[in-house]
Formats: C-alpha cells, structure tokens, sequence
C-alpha cells in the first residue's frame, strides 16, 4: 500500500494546498454547496487525533472537497472511503489518491448513496446536509465519529428537556448514542471564512440501548415532535382522527400517560413509555396504519 504524505505540519502547508488545488480545478467554492475549506492545520490534527485511528479501522469521510483531511485519514487508517457529490471534487480526489490503494472515492449524494461498512467516520460535514446525514449516522453500526456541525446546530445535541431547542434530533441523539462537544472553530479557521462559528462533536454508539422498542420508534417521534409544543392530548387525539379512527379517542387518549404535559417537555424516559403505551394499547396492525411514516 502506498502512503501518502505525512498530516499537515503548518497551516501554511495547508492554505498552500487548498488554494493550489482549487487553481488546479480551476475552481472557486461555492457557496450554496457549502464549500468551505479548513485552513487550519491544528484543526485537522485535533479531529484525527480524536477519533484515535488505528490501522484496523476503516474510516468514512462525508464531503471529502480538496482532501485536506483525506490526506490525513489515510496514513492512519486500514482503509478510506470519501464521498463527494461534486463531480469535479470527485474527479479530483480520485486522480490525487489514484497511487493510494486504501482509498475509494464514491461519487454521489451522501444523503441518497449506500454507506459502506466503515468503524469510524470522520468529516466536515456539508452544513445544508448536517440533519439527514446526522440520522442516517444513528442507523448504522460503527464505532466511534468526530463530526463537524454548524455550532448552533450542534447544540442541538445537548439541549435541556422543554428549551426551545429540544427537539427529535435530541431525543434520537440521546437514545442511539453518547455525544461530546469538543471545540469551537472560528470562522477564520476557513477558506473563505462563514458567517456562523462551527462545532466537533464525537458521538459514540451506545452498545446497550433502551429495550423492547422496535425500528419505528424514530417514526413515532418524529410525527409528535412535528407537533412539539402541543398538549400531548390534542396531538394524540388529532392523529387518530386524521386516520380516521375517531372510535379509538376514549379508549386511548383519556388513558394517556402524561395526558396534560407538552411533547417537548418529555424526557426520554417519558417518551419511550409513551410508545410503549400506546402500542400495546392500540395493537400492531392499527399501530402500523397510524403511526408508521412508510404508511402516509
């Protein structure tokens, strides 16, 4: 296997690199993609360092861009898998790791490809794409990832029950895995530099999660939370109308778990009773008509 040159030593080096490779491409970053370059070496040294590479890991890097962190990703890993929707980045990437025979670059949008099998991922997540690439991360199995976030959207993790930010991402967040914030970065540690200031997060795959619920959990959160600042009865009590199971109000509603209390002032705890109420109330044919996303 051929290496590739060592992690950044300056950001210098690294600036150098990324404007080198945009003239290269003849390219300039745009915008509404996203395209922001971290010019930052000890930026990139500290997200390498975090996810503590071994070379048995094989690692996923969403929106791989110019191979900044690419470069480093394979000097510690088994093997890199880099996905980039942009056609020229794509191009890019795969002729400057082209002697490299523990990388694949794959060609699509992250949000619609297959992932591979991977043990860690590590990225500077493409901010527009941050939420489905966020839950389609807690449906995988891997180890370990250091992500970056839009800050105020990383926070979002960590949001107390009831604040305004508490939301579905929370909730599932919570569930599937135990999250760290673990810096800030300032826009300046950017080419060109965004408005907002960002965030790395680690998220660890919780190996035990809460038992007995089943793979529509996340769908049941996701139609109440639609609905987060509602009296938990009327939320109830207009799903089954909208199905057109007005019959079963008395049977369920009334006898609802904190019947009075607002969605976004459950806990997780609270939550996961809930489901587990109101399935065994209802049963699992009319739970699938009425709670099931796959069937709306």
């Amino acid at each position: 296997m051929v290496r590739v040159m060592e992690c950044w030593k300056t950001s210098s080096e690294l600036r150098k690199y990324v404007f080198d490779s945009l003239d290269e491409m003849e390219s300039k970053p745009y915008y509404r993609k996203g395209q922001n370059f971290l010019i930052n070496a000890s930026i990139i040294k500290f997200q390498v360092d975090q996810a503590n590479i071994t070379p048995l890991d094989t690692v996923l890097e969403i929106g791989g861009g110019v191979g900044n962190l690419t470069k480093c990703l394979v000097n510690k890993a088994k093997f890199v898998y880099v996905i980039e929707s942009d056609s020229k980045f794509a191009g890019f990437l795969s002729d400057k790791f082209s002697s490299s025979s523990n990388v694949e670059v794959i060609r699509g949008d992250a949000v619609k490809v297959e992932f591979p099998t991977f043990t860690k991922c590590v990225s500077n997540l493409p901010y527009q794409i941050s939420s489905p690439i966020t839950f389609k991360l807690l449906g995988k199995k891997f180890d370990f990832a250091v992500l970056m976030f839009q800050k105020e959207f990383a926070q979002r993790f960590f949001a107390k029950v009831g604040s305004k930010d508490y939301s579905r991402l929370t909730v599932m967040m919570n569930l599937k895995s135990e999250c760290q914030y673990l810096k800030t970065v300032k826009p300046s540690s950017f080419y060109p530099s965004p408005k907002i200031e960002s965030a790395i997060v680690s998220m660890k795959r919780k190996e035990k999660t809460i038992t007995d619920l089943k793979s529509d959990f996340d769908d049941f959160i996701t139609l109440i939370f639609s609905h987060k600042k509602k009296i938990l009865r009327s939320t109830i009590a207009n799903l089954l109308k909208r199905k057109g199971h007005i019959e079963l109000r008395n049977k369920v509603v009334n006898s609802l778990p904190y019947l009075e209390r607002r969605i976004f002032t459950l806990t997780l705890e609270e939550l996961v009773d809930l489901y587990k109420f109101i399935r065994a109330k209802i049963g699992e044919d009319l739970w699938s008509d009425i709670f099931s996303l796959n069937t709306r």
